[in-house]
């Protein structure tokens, strides 16, 4: 094994760890991001650093985009059924 291909899967390894133990969504974004770039970087030939680093930007921005503007927390209902709850309190189901 060539001290680069050791390098690469030590990225993407700390990557994905780093998405597991994530608690903010922004922060988990930009690791699942990074993962994909990296992979992405080493399989195409290029540099897996850097597209681990354009990915976690991306996965950040792209995440945060998403999110419409509000943070929800998720619940189960205890039957299979999920919903988050606005701020008047009221039950939405998830789909």
């Amino acid at each position: 094994m060539t001290a680069s291909l050791i390098r690469n899967a030590a990225l993407i390894a700390t990557c994905a760890a780093m998405t597991v133990g994530c608690a903010t969504s922004d922060v988990k974004n930009a690791g699942v991001g990074a993962v994909g770039g990296a992979v992405v970087g080493a399989v195409a030939g290029g540099s897996a650093v850097t597209g681990a680093v354009v990915g976690a930007v991306a996965g950040a921005v792209i995440g945060r985009l998403m999110v419409d503007g509000k943070e929800r927390e998720v619940y189960s209902d205890g039957n299979g059924g999920r919903y988050w709850v606005d701020g008047d309190g009221r039950r939405h189901a998830v789909r």
